[in-house]
């Protein structure tokens, strides 16, 4: 990764933040519950902005950050009329859809922005960073995924909702085992049994969403990739040795 001054401050931070947390839990392990919630979430905000600032450094046209704006706010649009229901939302689903479409980087930005902005509804709080930093992963691994099978459909989708709805809740347990309970040894467990419960359901509700909504998710994403793709191939020219041109109006012809 090539440092830049946008990112090498929040590296420093994540770097700084993360050896503070191994020196006190070697050293000083009876301060350690007191400072873990600060500084784990500090650890997590840095790498949440480091992130950021990575998407703001890529290349990357105006249309597809329109594009990520528009899918970010979609999926987080959908969490709100399901926060009534305990862990049953679309949000995971539609940032697995983006990833596998639109690759890692689109589907990270997608899965953080949903946290941040669903959250300005729903409340904000020491989890947004940890919501942020788990369905960023989500979208990252999925993009990552998609990249090696491009021909994912609804069932691949709802697989991928199983794996990731447990990813996701364990971390967010893991959270709740810092900020409430201070790394002891002895909740350990409890909180993670409490909350695999939840974690079944977010998993299956997924799976729901997948199997009812992935064809025409996946149909809709990947026309807008069409639209968007651009090519580069030889104009057979002397002045230029390559031409650009945008897959748009074919691939509507045969969409």
């Amino acid at each position: 990764m090539t440092l830049t001054k946008k990112t090498i401050v929040p590296l420093i931070g994540a770097i700084l933040t993360f050896s503070i947390f191994v020196l006190m839990s070697i050293y000083m392990r009876g301060s350690l519950a007191s400072y873990a919630a600060f500084l784990t979430f500090f650890f997590v905000l840095f790498l949440v902005i480091l992130l950021f600032a990575r998407f703001e450094e890529s290349a990357i046209s105006s249309k597809e950050v329109a594009l990520i704006g528009i899918l970010a706010a979609i999926t987080a649009a959908a969490r709100i009329p399901f926060a009534s229901l305990p862990n049953i939302q679309p949000c995971t689903f539609l940032i697995i859809a983006t990833g596998v479409v639109f690759g890692p980087l689109a589907g990270t930005m997608v899965g953080s922005m949903t946290a941040a902005v669903s959250n300005m509804f729903l409340g904000q709080g020491p989890w947004t960073v940890w919501q942020m930093a788990g369905w960023g992963l989500v979208g990252l691994l999925s993009g990552l995924i998609g990249r090696r099978m491009s021909h994912i459909g609804p069932v691949g989708l709802a697989l991928l909702g199983i794996v990731f709805g447990m990813m996701y809740n364990t971390l967010l347990d893991f959270s709740s085992w810092i900020w409430l309970y201070g790394l002891d040894p002895a909740k350990f467990l409890a909180v993670f049994s409490l909350g695999l419960p939840f974690g079944i359901v977010h998993s299956i509700g997924n799976v729901v969403f997948a199997l009812a909504l992935g064809k025409p998710v996946l149909f809709a994403f990947r026309r807008f990739q069409r639209r968007f793709h651009v090519a580069y191939v030889d104009d057979g020219s002397d002045t230029a040795a390559k031409g650009v041109r945008e897959l748009s109006r074919s691939g509507d012809s045969g969409a």
